[in-house]
């Protein structure tokens, strides 16, 4: 069994953007710098951007939701 670098930091960046421990545009940061030491690849760049989209999307979505319950 072998250790994919570039998968456990592309899964990192994921799981902290959507657990809220990072904030998204540190997420991007550190995706650019990763992808520049090429430690990930512009796929897994792309990956990152994509959640930070969704928890975005999710997080409008339940400000909205939130307001229409008061």
């Amino acid at each position: 069994m072998s250790f994919d670098l570039s998968e456990f930091l592309t899964e990192g960046l994921i799981d902290s953007i959507n657990n809220g421990l990072i904030p998204s545009d540190l997420a991007t940061v550190y995706a650019g710098n990763y992808l520049v030491k090429s430690l990930i690849t512009q796929a897994q760049v792309t990956q990152v951007s994509d959640a930070i989209t969704a928890y975005k999307a999710a997080q409008a979505s339940s400000t909205i939701d939130n307001s229409n319950a008061q």
